[in-house]
């Protein structure tokens, strides 16, 4: 322990970071995902895979696969630092930068695959309608399929609305 971080400030830092996770984990995202961030969050430097490993107490290979996802969203940068091969990562501190950017596109990403498998199953839906094959199995899914579609339509209009950007 340094003589500037005392043991309530590293206590601090150790429940804002499992916050993170827990938070996260609440999501449905995964703890390493939100203790990640929170730590990167809190760290005044760049920190590698190791410093990353080390702090949180996980496996290499599940900081390096949440590091990109992170990187993906644009919640985090790897970040070059001179006469070190190792990647370092910083976290993005804007959180209009990551919503907009990472957390938004992403979103709005993943609701257009789910409406192209959505129009899919439509089409297959016709196509054993139109073969003769109903039922009540079918009227069922026809109708939640709808029903489906139109919450989709409704998040896919708010997400594509120009307001949202611009509060952003």
């Amino acid at each position: 322990m340094s003589r500037t971080q005392s043991a309530e400030w590293i206590a601090a830092r150790r429940r804002f970071i499992e916050a993170g996770g827990h938070t996260t984990q609440l999501f449905g995202l995964g703890r390493i995902l939100g203790q990640l961030y929170a730590l990167l969050y809190l760290s005044p430097r760049p920190l590698c895979l190791d410093e990353i490993v080390s702090e949180l107490g996980v496996s290499k290979a599940s900081v390096s696969t949440t590091a990109r996802q992170l990187e993906r969203w644009t919640a985090v940068k790897r970040v070059w630092i001179r006469g070190d091969r190792r990647d370092f990562y910083d976290a993005e501190t804007d959180f209009q930068s990551l919503l907009k950017r990472g957390v938004l596109a992403t979103l709005r990403k993943k609701l257009e695959t789910a409406g192209t498998q959505m129009a899919v199953v439509e089409a297959c839906l016709e196509e054993a309608g139109s073969n003769g094959n109903h039922g009540e199995d079918m009227d069922l899914i026809v109708t939640r399929l709808k029903k489906a579609k139109k919450f989709h339509g409704q998040i896919s209009t708010l997400l594509d609305n120009p307001l949202i950007d611009h509060l952003l």
